[in-house]
């Protein structure tokens, strides 16, 4: 029967714990098509159907979807250029990127089938396994009140992609219709926001070619130098969403989530420990780092218990630091810079 949400057991493969409605990421098409301003719409016919039936479902899906249109189409069109409009004037509000089920469920009928729980013979897993020949009505929760996950605020005036990665990034803006433009002068300690990860988690298993990554971190307030060649890409634009999508690195589905800036993300230099250990000696003559060193070892056990962690400290306070290690490589400016 059709369903106004996609049923995702809240527990994989466990019928009792209900459904959880989410918002499909852009990676998925009727996730995509709300960052360009336009209406998109998921139908999917279970491959479990027949297939006479699921051509019959797909066709009178288009042919309605078309009436649709035909009677109104001439106003979705100008709700598709107010949203272009709203678009444009984003800069500096928040905008919502990702989205889960909040705690709020109702109970919900739903047509399955009788059904039992029983270890797996072959995983030695608990597998639910279905009687297709008696139908049952079960009642279950439906979790389908949809929060914002991941708010952020959009930058003042856009995004600076430095000119080593501006051949890459200005292709799939291109791909998405993102408008921007290039520096023709270099520009010299320019006040920015730069994200620098607190936190990185590389994903286990590459996917679709790619290894993802999650971040955690936040803007803050740097100066930065760049050269001639690296794009800006205005806030002020219709695909300003798609924009965010793309570039926001903690977006679900940005350039940076899908592994293409892992190398900011990947530690190339280190001290080795019995350099560390001398360095750290030395550098104790610091009244300022001792006082601070110490601290932490009173304030965080965990810190104290860890060998490694503790000769970082000293590490991180060496001119020998790569201070661009978890720098996310493109920044943000509240005003737009000259070209």
């Amino acid at each position: 029967m059709p369903l106004p949400f996609y049923p995702s057991f809240v527990q994989y493969d466990n019928p009792a714990s209900g459904f959880e409605d989410d918002v499909s990421p852009p990676r998925f098409s009727h996730g995509y098509m709300p960052l360009r301003n336009r209406l998109g719409m998921l139908v999917e016919t279970h491959s479990w159907k027949e297939y006479p039936e699921r051509v019959a479902i797909t066709r009178n899906t288009i042919v309605a979807v078309l009436d649709l249109v035909a009677a109104h189409g001439a106003r979705w069109h100008g709700l598709a250029r107010e949203a272009d409009a709203r678009a444009v004037r984003i800069g500096g509000q928040p905008v919502e990127l990702d989205y889960q089920a909040g705690e709020a469920c109702r109970r919900v009928d739903f047509r399955g089938y009788e059904y039992s729980r029983t270890p797996s013979e072959v995983s030695g897993a608990t597998m639910t396994r279905y009687d297709e020949t008696a139908p049952q009505v079960w009642n279950v929760p439906l979790c389908d009140d949809i929060q914002p996950s991941l708010v952020v605020d959009a930058p003042g005036a856009g995004y600076l992609v430095p000119a080593e990665h501006a051949g890459r990034v200005a292709g799939k803006l291109d791909l998405h219709g993102v408008g921007y433009t290039r520096l023709e002068q270099p520009l010299r300690d320019a006040r920015v926001a730069a994200f620098r990860a607190d936190t990185v988690e590389f994903a286990p298993r590459p996917m679709e070619g790619h290894q993802r990554v999650t971040l955690a971190g936040d803007w803050e307030a740097e100066s930065h130098d760049l050269a001639a060649g690296a794009l800006f890409v205005p806030i002020a634009q219709p695909r300003a969403r798609m924009a965010m999508a793309l570039l926001e690195p903690q977006a679900p589905d940005s350039l940076a989530a899908w592994g293409w800036f892992n190398n900011a993300f990947e530690r190339k230099e280190y001290m080795e420990s019995y350099v560390a250990e001398q360095v750290a000696r030395e550098m104790l003559g610091d009244r300022r780092v001792k006082a601070e060193f110490e601290r932490r070892l009173r304030e965080d056990p965990e810190f104290a218990a860890d060998a490694q962690a503790r000769l970082e400290f000293f590490y991180r306070r060496h001119e020998s630091w790569d201070d661009r290690l978890n720098l996310y490589p493109v920044l943000r400016v509240d005003r737009a810079p000259r070209r």
